[in-house]
């Protein structure tokens, strides 16, 4: 096939001809392929000069002969193309064919495309709607889908008819417009723009790049073109192609090329047998690619301008390949579309579209501030500081609270206290004010009359805000290239309005638009210029390669699945000549074949079985191997070498002499360090001397000492997720809050133990308390605190499950001690001995009993603590016990302990349900004495008692979780 092409387009006897011929290829990575193909067939095989005729798309190809048409209009753009559309689309709705659906910014674009696709096979819109509505009326009637699709069909016959009156009404003409203005013209004075045309690609029914019906049409009726050659493998012409192209060019004069060619050989696993797969499995596409890496760097010298890496898929192997082969030191060259949307400035710009759909909500706010994109004379630490404001009064959005917050702080920041909290609360009144005054600035994208004017105000914001990088930053071309693709996007969008329909857009859609735009368009950056070839499967067709690794052979990467059209099924669509999906099969299975024997030595294949942590099946193609017909060649099963930088920093024994640079500093570094194994790497800080201890401290100790460690000793802050509600500690404080209320009322009233005679009482009391506290939260917290307290239809409230609790209990209250504080030395029993500790606590709740017993209680939103971790009731029983010693002129012995959880199917848990109250306690005294001399001892591993406690951690950022296991 490059012969081929080489002798249509490249003739050594009329060199100056390839000037006035052009080469259609699927992408410009193809053309770049080509390229070097036909000077390696020209220049190193003939040695002689080479004059290269124009590599074209198909896209490219209307925009060369637009160039040299005579007296045609304009082209139009895509954005202008799409506005049009979007006013004759909403015309149509309004004028008696409304649409079955809403008119989203996506859906204008695939209408938009379906009417282009309709017209390059060759329908007009007349036809189009004859056949569907012929087909559709005729079980409307009782066909509820059948009825949807004919309205369907009125709606895009009206909106296409609008559409095509609005072009012919405008300056400029579009893809379909240009091909009847060259059909209908006579060349120009200075000759055709091409008098000879090789076609490389196949049709739509075969190759999503391919050609349509009307671009044959075109191709063979077009003025001063003397020469059509299409070029093809016997493989895809076996694949229909033959009988599809005799159809649409009758009369083509057929012309077989070339001989038999030698196959190469299939480099399959050590292992592959009759019975042995002759493809390679890895884990994932990183492994697939470090294996390439590594057989091609252990193998004997080579030319790696001679080998080519193919795909279907490009992403992520164009990413991947920047890590794998750079760690493995192997150069390699790219030239591929990558998507536009992946570049940093364009997530730059999605940062200011959702802080203004969203009012400014606090993460989108806080997202803008830090970007490293924008500038708006903010510090880190203010960003921080406006942060934590946010979060303290659970701000959620809104322009006009944001902008009171704003005054709020630069008050609060001119009144605070101190020098630190004073300079913390002007960061935060900076940050603050400079994000009200972006939301000034981008008010008009909301709110402007005109369209253009809606763009021209993020247009004007970004040239105000942005942070262009230094020529000397390394990514200082790539952000340059990503910035010049959106700000002109943004230009030309604005001019299309102006021109065509400069109505007001909704905020979500014009947002929607943009980002639509953003996610379709791609580049083509040059990555490299020697080594290993990353091709995608398309341009590797036209590659000069000695070998290729054909990788990614998985079931939803080959074949490539193409588009479906969301708006007819196949079997209507079959009527406007859509292709069927057996063809576009036939074609990817011809395509594989071809790739196989694409290179002149050998061939390899690989898979992997991980995508995103799922399991992936292998691609049918892989059992077209065996029937291929190339020649085997098992590898040889050799140890593997070291290749990549990681091994020689990992891998014993160490590889010092294969580094330099940062890597080979590190290393020094790591070995001179002190061994891994000592014990001050893992949680040994040091003996403490002895001090007060928080009963609640000492437990979260036995929950993780690292916790404790982190919290207590470090007094590092916790980290926390966002909650739009409560937190479960402003909950708890809350819910203590409720009930100290309630019951030092209840108990200044004269009120003693809640029975089934005062229930009612209760309940009352308990109601007109909890509406007062609730009244001090946020309105958007009192709903939900409301229910989690007074309950619903559909559960009991807090209330209910914890007087359900006293009056199961019964016994008469002498006195009940609300959050009552225990502090002092107290004695504590163990094994050797009684010992004194100095304990700081506060106890939920104690009823003194008139049989002189104490009953403790503690409250707990979740659930009760596991029994082998329980520290508080113990403590708290021991505590009470000696402090309350004379209350009342008697003493007091804990007589039951328990806690009132309100997630737990019983509304009292008692302490030493399972084993006496005094175990309980004396076992819990020992749990408490020992967590007291660990942490005296310093001893603070990463050792949770449970270890799912780590995935919500507050302080993972900071732990050495690979001390505690896989869990």
């Amino acid at each position: 096939m490059h012969a081929a092409i080489a002798r249509c387009a490249c003739s050594t006897a009329e060199p100056l001809s390839a000037r006035s011929c052009a080469v259609i290829v699927p992408s410009r990575s193809a053309a770049e392929a080509l390229r070097r193909t036909l000077e390696n067939l020209q220049i190193t095989e003939q040695s002689t000069a080479l004059i290269l005729p124009d590599l074209i798309t198909r896209a490219e190809l209307y925009e060369r002969l637009h160039q040299h048409a005579d007296g045609c209009p304009r082209r139009l753009s895509d954005f202008e193309r799409e506005v049009i559309f979007r006013r004759a689309a909403m015309e149509a709705a309004d004028g008696g064919a409304p649409a079955p659906f809403r008119l989203r910014p996506g859906l204008v674009a695939g209408i938009l495309a379906f009417y282009d696709e309709l017209r390059r096979r060759d329908k007009t819109i007349g036809a189009f709607e004859r056949l569907m509505t012929g087909s559709l009326e005729a079980s409307a009637e009782i066909d509820r889908g059948a009825e949807r699709l004919l309205r369907q069909t009125r709606f895009l016959a009206a909106a296409f008819t609008r559409f095509e009156a609005r072009i012919r009404a405008s300056t400029g003409v579009d893809e379909h417009g240009l091909r009847a203005h060259l059909l209908a013209s006579a060349p120009r004075a200075g000759g055709p723009a091409y008098r000879r045309i090789v076609v490389t690609i196949p049709d739509q029914a075969a190759d999503s790049n391919g050609l349509w019906l009307a671009d044959y049409d075109l191709l063979a009726r077009l003025p001063g073109l003397e020469h059509l050659d299409i070029i093809a493998t016997e493989n895809v012409l076996s694949a229909g192609f033959h009988q599809r192209v005799h159809d649409v060019l009758p009369g083509i004069v057929e012309e077989r090329a070339g001989g038999a060619a030698a196959l190469p050989v299939l480099s399959a696993p050590p292992t592959a047998t009759d019975e042995a797969p002759l493809w390679s499995v890895w884990r994932d596409r990183e492994e697939e690619l470090a294996e390439i890496a590594r057989s091609i760097k252990s193998a004997e010298p080579r030319d790696l301008e001679r080998t080519a890496v193919v795909f279907q898929r490009p992403l992520p192997y164009l990413y991947l390949a920047r890590q794998v082969f750079a760690d493995a030191r192997l150069p390699y060259q790219a030239l591929d579309s990558l998507p536009l949307a992946a570049e940093p400035f364009a997530s730059a710009l999605d940062l200011v579209l959702s802080f203004v759909s969203t009012e400014g909500t606090r993460a989108s706010l806080v997202e803008l501030l830090r970007s490293p994109h924008w500038s708006f004379g903010v510090s880190a630490e203010g960003v921080a500081a406006a942060d934590t404001v946010l979060r303290d009064v659970k701000y959620v959005g809104g322009w006009n609270r944001l902008g009171r917050l704003a005054e709020d702080a630069g008050e609060a920041s001119a009144v605070a206290a101190g020098g630190a909290r004073r300079s913390t609360s002007a960061k935060a009144a900076v940050a603050l004010r400079a994000a009200a005054g972006a939301a000034a600035e981008l008010q008009g994208l909301a709110d402007a009359p005109f369209a253009s004017v809606q763009i021209e105000t993020l247009r004007a914001f970004i040239l105000a805000h942005e942070c262009l990088p230094l020529p000397s930053d390394e990514w200082h071309g790539r952000h340059l290239r990503a910035r010049a693709a959106i700000l002109g996007a943004l230009e030309s969008l604005v001019e299309a309005h102006r021109a065509h329909d400069d109505h007001s857009v909704p905020l979500p859609e014009l947002a929607g638009t943009l980002r639509r735009w953003i996610e379709g368009q791609t580049f083509s950056p040059r990555t490299g210029t020697g080594g290993v070839s990353l091709l995608d499967a398309a341009a590797a067709r036209y590659a000069d390669a000695d070998e290729v690794r054909l990788v990614g052979l998985v079931e939803s990467d080959w074949p490539d699945r193409g588009q479906r059209n969301i708006f007819y099924p196949s079997s209507l669509l079959a009527q406007l000549g859509w292709g069927i999906d057996a063809d576009r099969l036939a074609a990817a299975r011809a395509g594989f074949h071809d790739l196989l024997q694409l290179p002149r030595a050998r061939v390899a294949v690989s898979l992997f079985t991980l995508e995103d942590d799922a399991i992936v099946a292998a691609s049918a193609f892989v059992e077209e191997l065996e029937g291929a017909g190339l020649p085997l060649e098992p590898t040889v099963d050799e140890p593997r070498p070291r290749v990549f930088t990681h091994e020689a920093l990992a891998d014993q024994p160490l590889a010092a002499a294969a580094l330099s640079g940062a890597p080979l500093e590190w290393l020094t570094l790591r070995t001179s360090r002190t061994a891994a194994l000592d014990a001050m790497f893992h949680g040994a800080a040091g003996a403490r001397e002895p001090g007060v201890y928080a009963v609640s401290r000492v437990e979260r100790y036995l929950e993780c000492p690292f916790k404790y460690f982190a919290a207590h000793v470090l007094k590092l802050p916790e980290d926390r997720d966002e909650e739009s509600g409560l937190s479960a500690q402003e909950r708890g404080q809350f819910l203590h809050a409720v009930f100290q209320q309630f019951f030092t009322g209840w108990q200044t009233q004269g009120n003693g133990s809640i029975t089934t005679g005062n229930l009612a009482l209760a309940v009352a009391m308990f109601e007109e308390v909890a509406e007062s506290q609730l009244a001090t939260l946020p309105e958007s917290d009192r709903a939900v605190e409301r229910t989690h307290l007074l309950g619903s239809a559909a559960a009991p409230g807090l209330a209910e499950r914890a007087f359900a609790f006293e009056i199961e209990q019964g016994g008469s209250v002498i006195e009940r001690l609300l959050e009552h504080e225990l502090e002092g030395e107290f004695v504590f029993s163990s094994p050797a001995g009684p010992r004194t500790v100095k304990v700081r606590a506060k106890a939920d709740r104690i009823d003194l009993l008139a049989d002189g017993t104490l009953r403790v209680i503690d409250y707990k939103l979740g659930k009760a603590p596991k029994p082998a971790r329980a520290l508080q009731l113990p403590v708290y029983g021991v505590c009470a016990e000696q402090s309350l010693s004379g209350r009342h002129g008697r003493s007091w012995a804990v007589g039951k302990a328990g806690y009132v959880a309100f997630r737990e199917k019983n509304p009292f848990v008692e302490l030493g349900g399972s084993s006496s109250l005094k175990e309980a306690i004396r076992a819990g005294e020992e749990r408490f004495l020992g967590a007291i001399d660990a942490i005296e001892r310093g001893e603070f591993p990463p050792n949770p008692d449970e270890p799912f406690l780590c995935t919500w951690c507050g302080y993972a950022s900071v732990c050495r979780k690979d001390y505690v296991g896989d869990d």
